[in-house]
């Protein structure tokens, strides 16, 4: 690709998150849903372009940048995660919890594709995993899975993941919501009587300048190295480490070549990090920055995908997409609340709305679920969520793998998600169930006042 190409292509994503942007600004309901704008601006260049309008040319290359931004995109995820020893100890119970939901969509999601894949054969193999890349893992790990089964031909994927990671964004607020108002109802809310109302600058609009926060802050001086260029080159430096270890790997085990790029950036991250905080280089680190140049990079993953799905392959199963969706989402919702229920301690209903929002969304959408029943912001709902990413970090492999493992058979991911899925319920029901450890005591008094 080369360089005016990207050029070019960057200044027709930026016109289209305008787009999309402006759309979201004037429409309340996808502000309610919480659909980003890059969501969006990928349809309208949908409708636009050869597909249905064909008003406006749509790049070939588009459908490239999902595959490589995906990379700094999984790089970023792993970096700067630190595991902290106090925190675990108060916020425990959430961690076997949610993994063995994410282990249930992982197995199960592949079993109910290859169920339902009797009545619609077309359908690619192991396209069911996206049962748990597209509802817990979202746009971006959908992106990531879609990726490698691209490298086996199988370009539908893309159009796949990114279909069934919408349909999950928007099930996990409408369903959210109405999950929200039954909790509260029955009594099971901490914090409220009735779903909380949020202020407009919530869903869209400018935030007020008491709430803008800064994305980053400044580690050098300016004339020393731009702060983003710094951040941008310790992801750079990660996938690098990676590429060279896994390189090192080929020569002794062949299958290491079919690892796809996005390992590289988890495994380089994994190892920089703690490299860095023990020869004190940590402190030129801004993990806001990498965030946000996470970010960025998935918004343009979203647009990019979205732009570019294949429209006659969705028209034609849109029926076992839907019910695969709507089945996915009644297993899930109902192992989150008849386990959370009996296993989780303190706060168990605001955990339970957490999990729906990230089960079947992502992050974001978790949190807007949490903060319709805690609008104070008192829950350890998001914090307990912080620390099962830390210490399950290493499952953001597993949108690289298990794609590579289908294409020799289903019994090696589905024996490890139910090894994963009961294992974890084990602990939760024979720890956390049977003796309701008070892990949050020490906590209580300060939530309470007493």
């Amino acid at each position: 690709m080369e360089v005016k190409a990207v050029y070019n292509d960057l200044i027709i994503i930026g016109l289209f998150l305008f787009a999309g942007f402006m759309i979201r600004e004037h429409c309340r309901v996808l502000q309610k849903l919480f659909i980003p704008a890059s969501l969006i601006g990928g349809v309208v260049a949908l409708l636009l372009g050869p597909q249905v309008l064909d008003l406006v040319p749509i790049p070939k290359t588009f459908g490239k940048y999902p595959g490589s931004m995906v990379n700094i995109v999984m790089a970023a995820i792993s970096f700067g995660i630190s595991l902290n020893k106090k925190s675990a100890t108060n916020m425990l119970d959430y961690t076997p919890f949610l993994h063995s939901i994410y282990s249930m969509q992982m197995w199960v999601g592949i079993v109910l594709g290859v169920v339902i894949g009797f009545g619609w054969p077309g359908l690619f193999k192991g396209w069911g995993s996206f049962g748990v890349f597209c509802f817990e893992g979202g746009h971006g790990n959908a992106a990531a899975a879609a990726r490698v089964f691209a490298n086996y031909g199988i370009n539908e994927a893309m159009s796949v993941g990114m279909l069934l990671a919408t349909f999950g964004l928007v099930l996990a607020m409408v369903v959210g919501m109405i999950l929200a108002n039954w909790g509260i109802r029955k009594g099971y809310a901490s914090y409220v009587k009735e779903v909380a109302v949020q202020p407009a600058y919530f869903y869209g609009g400018p935030q007020p300048k008491e709430k803008q926060q800064p994305i980053g802050h400044s580690v050098t001086a300016g004339f020393n190295i731009n702060h983003l260029a710094l951040q941008f080159m310790w992801l750079a430096i990660s996938i690098s480490i990676g590429r060279v270890l896994v390189n090192g790997l080929g020569l002794v085990w062949k299958g290491a070549s079919m690892m796809p790029g996005m390992v590289q950036g988890i495994v380089g991250s994994m190892i920089l990090w703690p490299i860095l905080q023990k020869i004190k280089l940590d402190r030129f680190v801004d993990l806001k920055i990498i965030k946000q140049i996470s970010g960025f990079c998935l918004e343009i993953i979203i647009l990019t995908a979205t732009a570019t799905l294949k429209l006659d392959f969705l028209a034609t199963y849109i029926v076992p997409l839907v019910l695969f969706t709507g089945i996915m989402m009644v297993l899930t919702g109902g192992m989150i609340f008849f386990v959370g229920k009996r296993t989780l301690d303190y706060e168990w209903f605001e955990k339970c709305m957490m999990a729906f929002g990230v089960c079947m969304g992502n992050s974001a959408t978790g949190m807007a679920l949490v903060r319709a029943v805690d609008p104070d912001n008192i829950s350890v709902a998001p914090a307990s969520h912080g620390l099962y990413n830390t210490i399950f970090c290493w499952k953001h492999a597993f949108p690289a793998l298990i794609p590579i493992w289908i294409q020799t058979g289903y019994a090696l991911p589905v024996g490890i998600g139910m090894v994963m899925c009961f294992g974890c319920l084990a602990v939760s029901f024979l720890y956390f169930g049977r003796h309701k450890i008070k892990v949050y005591g020490s906590m209580t008094g300060n939530i309470t006042g007493e």
